[in-house]
């Protein structure tokens, strides 16, 4: 697993409860008496990786408790929030190759706001990109980018409700965000006059309102996807890997899907 070891899960830890539940009950692995090594992983969030000492089962955990603070409810309903999106989004069909949304395993709002995951190897979308610009290999960063848009495609079409779009809240929280700057002194009257018109041009043309509902990630970075490289007889490919954050209903494709390839 990558990341950096940092001991094991104390046998009086609730966490250790929690993992030994999972892997039973969830991984079907009977240990009778289970061991997690720990692993710092890197990311946005606090993220480590559990492995089972005996048996190799691993576990993503993902704590919201630090970023949210004293408010554990909000932590939890992070938690909750991600859990079932990636369930919704399995119930597509989108499990197995060529694109794999990973399987949420619990939550727990007790231990820290904490959410578990699928443990699914791969190379992060971040590693293929240094691969492109300090090693010059630009067919496999290529070749990852299909994937990954592939899977994008393919999650808009199946997820699309035929519901028409509403751009309202989109212009909303546009107004929003130019208030905000104004009141910074970071742009004045004739700033926000051109911006407000550039939003109506934006929300007036005829096209847009051909676009329909569909299901989006929420957080398209170079950390939130892999792949995984594949063979079958003589063709090869490449299976997107979809990790957390927040998906959900949108009435355009504007977000994205965590992405990693094994």
């Amino acid at each position: 697993m990558n990341g950096r070891y940092v001991g094991y899960v104390a046998g009086h830890d609730p966490l250790h409860d929690f993992l030994s539940t999972i892997i039973r009950d969830r991984m079907a692995v009977r240990e009778p008496r289970p061991a997690f090594r720990v692993f710092r992983l890197s990311g946005s969030n606090v993220v480590y990786g559990y492995e089972e000492k005996f048996s190799g089962a691993k576990i993503i955990c993902k704590f919201y408790g630090p970023r949210f603070g004293w408010d554990t409810d909000k932590a939890a309903l992070m938690a909750r929030q991600e859990y079932e999106g990636l369930e919704t989004l399995r119930r597509y069909n989108l499990v197995g190759s060529p694109h794999h949304v990973i399987r949420p395993l619990g939550f727990s709002r007790d231990i820290n706001g904490m959410l578990a995951l699928e443990y699914y190897s791969g190379e992060e979308f971040s590693h293929a990109i240094t691969r492109a610009t300090q090693h010059r290999h630009d067919a496999h960063l290529y070749w990852r980018l299909k994937a990954l848009a592939y899977f994008l495609a393919t999650q808009h079409n199946r997820t699309a409700n035929g519901a028409s779009v509403d751009f309202e809240p989109d212009c909303r929280y546009f107004d929003t965000v130019v208030g905000r700057l104004k009141k910074a002194n970071r742009i004045g009257q004739w700033d926000i006059d051109e911006f407000s018109w550039l939003r109506d041009c934006w929300r007036d043309r005829p096209r847009m309102w051909q676009d329909q509902q569909v299901w989006l990630h929420g957080d398209a970075t170079p950390a939130t996807g892999a792949t995984r490289s594949r063979s079958s007889g003589t063709s090869c490919g490449s299976t997107a890997v979809i990790s957390p954050t927040a998906s959900g209903r949108s009435s355009r494709s504007r977000d994205a899907c965590r992405t990693t390839w094994p």
